[in-house]
């Protein structure tokens, strides 16, 4: 069976066939069109907020990780591991970032599982989220949605998840030392207080953790020094717990522990997608395109018919 392949005759008559289904190429052209133009119509205006930051988990156990050079073969020999000192726990704390079990716990917190997932645009005149009552009735706070199999009428935050990760953007330029977060939702006043909300709770997150971390390895340390050992030992663990009192101190005098703001979320006046104007262009481009090779395929397919039936 052989292939036919297109012969500069047959090209030739592009034109021709583009000319003879022009009522075709035009109505398929504009009838397309005209969908994209109203689907681009009903679509809800959605805005992004950027706040720039400057990750602080390089700073953490500096003093420690020089000690644990110079003193780590001692301390060893002392039952206590110095490790590494830490490194660098940024891109640890970005992970956890866009965890499920971070955000999650984010959206319990803050009860977002109506804003997230019943929400289907913004009033900007009213300054209002406007909520879809085939989902939800505002009124009496009840679902109403048609539940999906294997779920319940109410929306877990497991559900609730998928949205909030897809609306943050992270950007880390390691070599700059800059962190840019993004996140993108229906009302800019929204999405600027819930991008607040999500630093601080990591830095919380974080300050909390170094607390109990750092207490808990002074005990260690404090219970060390009292055993009865040799003094190049006792200078080493003093030196150790002089070090994590300094952790301590530091992480006590700022709640900016891993990200610390350098640039301020800022409210934006214009929206971030969709480009209305774009979509109809694309869409008038891409059906003049799709029905005027339609009509050339079938011109020529009907014209190979006809030849082979003569």
């Amino acid at each position: 069976m052989s292939t036919q392949q297109p012969t500069a005759a047959s090209l030739s008559l592009v034109p021709y066939f583009i000319w003879k289904y022009k009522v075709f190429i035009v109505c398929f052209t504009i009838f397309f069109s005209s969908l994209m133009v109203v689907y681009a119509i009903n679509k809800p205006n959605v805005y992004t907020v950027q706040g720039l930051y400057m990750p602080k988990g390089g700073e953490e156990g500096g003093g420690l990780a020089k000690l644990a050079g110079q003193f780590g073969g001692l301390a060893s020999m002392a039952g206590v591991n110095l490790g590494g000192g830490g490194g660098d726990k940024t891109d640890v704390a970005l992970a956890l970032l866009r965890s499920r079990a971070f955000l999650q716990a984010f959206i319990e917190k803050h009860d977002l599982v109506v804003p997230l997932l019943a929400v289907k645009k913004w009033d900007k005149a009213t300054n209002r989220l406007i909520i879809d009552p085939d989902l939800y009735d505002e009124e009496n706070r009840v679902w109403i949605r048609e539940v999906p199999k294997g779920k319940s009428a109410t929306p877990s935050y497991w559900e609730a998840f998928p949205k909030l990760v897809e609306a943050i953007s992270v950007d880390y330029a390691s070599k700059k030392g800059t962190l840019s977060i993004k996140l993108t939702y229906y009302s800019p006043e929204v999405a600027a207080k819930w991008l607040d909300l999500l630093v601080k709770e990591m830095n919380l997150f974080w300050k909390n953790k170094t607390q109990k971390e750092t207490e808990k390895y002074i005990d260690l340390l404090q219970a060390e020094a009292e055993k009865p050992l040799p003094n190049e030992l006792k200078t080493v663990l003093y030196s150790l717990i002089g070090e994590q009192t300094k952790t301590l101190l530091l992480n006590n005098i700022t709640d900016e522990v891993m990200f610390e703001t350098v640039a301020s979320v800022v409210v934006p006046e214009d929206k971030s997608a969709p480009s209305r104007a774009l979509l109809c262009i694309v869409a008038f481009i891409f059906s003049f395109f799709f029905s005027s090779f339609m009509s050339i395929l079938f011109g020529l397919n009907r014209k190979s018919k006809l030849n082979v039936s003569k």
